[in-house]
């Protein structure tokens, strides 16, 4: 069953019996308090009614009071003893009489019975049999005379006891089936308006968790989009506060990672390809044409060096693909680096002498007396291949034998950056070529070969790597070329 695992299937399951149970509750507790108020009405009906009763039966055994105003008044124990008395019985006034008859829903009978069950007196209407409660304990003191008041509801009488310590007990009882049919009806009304408030409920419920699905279904189509191949297509996330636009954030940075992460994938599989076109048909060719006949010990060699020089060629072009694919992939640039206090003036020293025998077999003079320390926050190996790709390219595009190339650190405490710049006196940069030096693969020398000075291979990535480096190290660099200077670059990274 599918929609049990559906999480609006469930929401509105937990929506829906949360929901009848406060339904349930609020009929209830609505029915209980109709319930009872009515209670403390028939209560109050029936003491009223007792109050009356009592009085009529006074008027009847001791007369009404004189109009002279003198206090006639008689207690409750000399109308037991006149109740008592066979030989004169008490009769209820008519208009009584008639009421205490009446057996129809709603009536009212009362009842007294003496402390040895026999009974005083009941109303015409009173039931045969009448479970009386035990009689009350004596009293033994003043202050207990007052017992009481017991009320319970047998049936559908509502009853109410009063006693006396002499074991006295009156009983007046009144008929609440009108009130129990119209407390069911009660029932019923608010069973009903109840049913509709939780259908109402479920019916809201099931569009509000539709409203709060529906991102995380466009944010399942437009996973399900990108995984069937359609990789620039994103999140919508214009509701960027919530929870949702939140995770839809994540999602669409995590989809970018992995579309650059591909299109990093592509881009070295097809400069790969590209760039390895040429020397694996070199090497093709070369090992086709000497097979063809037999050859002199020194026409092979003259061949085996061709393709040694052609997979050097290729292992440096290899290498220079993996580090740039390294340096692109977004999210793992500092994986592997370690970033430690060190001095950019001493990277540039011990590159210069690397570089040294290079530069020795072109004329080229390397001039290092404007570095200054400069010390930063970096990986000290990150740094070298920077130091290493700018004084090599300098050096690489010298035309003409012999040169300068000058090196200088500044540090500008502006904005906290350490700045390298790289100058030379070579022809410089084209205006149509600077814009895509950085471009990987870009050569501004068109006629140049792939194999450099020294037999050093030329790839085409040196300044592509550079500045992959140098963005993953939140630099900047910038290159320009000044009539009668050559060619300047300048590196500034953060000092911390």
């Amino acid at each position: 069953m599918t929609f049990l695992h559906s999480i609006r299937w469930r929401v509105q399951a937990w929506h829906g019996l949360i929901l009848l149970l406060m339904t349930v509750a609020f009929c209830f507790t609505a029915w209980r308090l109709a319930w009872d108020t009515g209670q403390r009405r028939i209560d109050n009906d029936i003491r009223a009614s007792e109050h009356r009763i009592l009085h009529a039966l006074m008027i009847s055994a001791f007369g009404s009071a004189p109009s002279d105003g003198a206090d006639r008044s008689h207690s409750p124990a000399e109308l037991m003893e006149r109740l008592r008395d066979e030989t004169r019985p008490i009769q209820l006034p008519a208009e009584f009489g008639e009421y205490f008859k009446n057996t129809n829903p709603g009536y009212t009978y009362f009842v007294i019975r003496d402390a040895d069950g026999t009974l005083l007196f009941k109303t015409p209407n009173a039931p045969d049999k009448i479970n009386f409660p035990p009689p009350p304990p004596a009293a033994k003191d003043e202050k207990n005379q007052a017992l009481p008041e017991p009320m319970r509801t047998s049936g559908n009488l509502r009853e109410i006891f009063r006693g006396s310590p002499e074991g006295i007990i009156s009983v007046i009882a009144h008929d609440i089936t009108p009130e129990l049919t119209e407390m069911r009806h009660l029932a019923w009304r608010l069973a009903a308006v109840g049913a509709a408030i939780w259908l109402l409920g479920l019916a809201g419920g099931w569009w509000i968790a539709g409203r709060a699905i529906r991102p995380i279904r466009a944010i399942s189509g437009t996973a399900t989009r990108i995984a069937e191949g359609n990789l620039a297509e994103r999140i919508d996330t214009r509701d960027a506060e919530s929870e949702l636009g939140q995770l839809a954030r994540v999602l669409n940075d995590t989809f970018e990672r992995l579309h650059a992460s591909i299109e990093q994938q592509k881009r070295f599989t097809a400069d790969a390809s590209h760039e390895l076109r040429t020397p694996i048909a070199i090497l093709i060719t070369e090992t086709q044409r000497v097979l063809k006949r037999e050859r002199t010990g020194d026409e092979y060699r003259k061949s085996l060096q061709v393709c040694a020089d052609t997979a050097a060629r290729m292992r440096h072009l290899v290498e220079a693909l993996l580090l740039l694919a390294r340096e692109e992939t977004p999210g793992s640039a500092r994986h592997g680096q370690t970033c430690i206090p060190c001095d950019l003036a001493d990277i540039l020293r011990d590159t210069v002498r690397q570089l040294a025998p290079l530069a020795a077999g072109r004329y080229i003079s390397i001039d290092t007396s404007a570095v200054a320390s400069a010390p930063l926050q970096a990986d000290p190996a990150s740094l070298g291949i920077i130091v290493t790709n700018l004084i090599a390219n300098a050096i690489q595009h010298h035309h003409a034998s012999g040169g300068h190339v000058r090196l200088k650190t500044y540090q500008s405490r502006e904005n906290a950056r350490v700045c390298l710049v790289v100058e030379d006196d070579g022809p410089g940069i084209a205006a149509e070529d600077l814009p895509h030096i950085f471009d990987r693969f870009y050569r501004a020398d068109k006629a140049r070969t792939h194999i450099g000075v020294q037999d050093v291979p030329h790839t085409g990535l040196g300044l592509a790597i550079v500045r992959c480096i140098i963005e993953n190290h939140n630099g900047t660099i910038t290159a320009r070329s000044e009539p009668g200077r050559g060619a300047i670059f300048e590196v500034c990274l953060p000092s911390a």
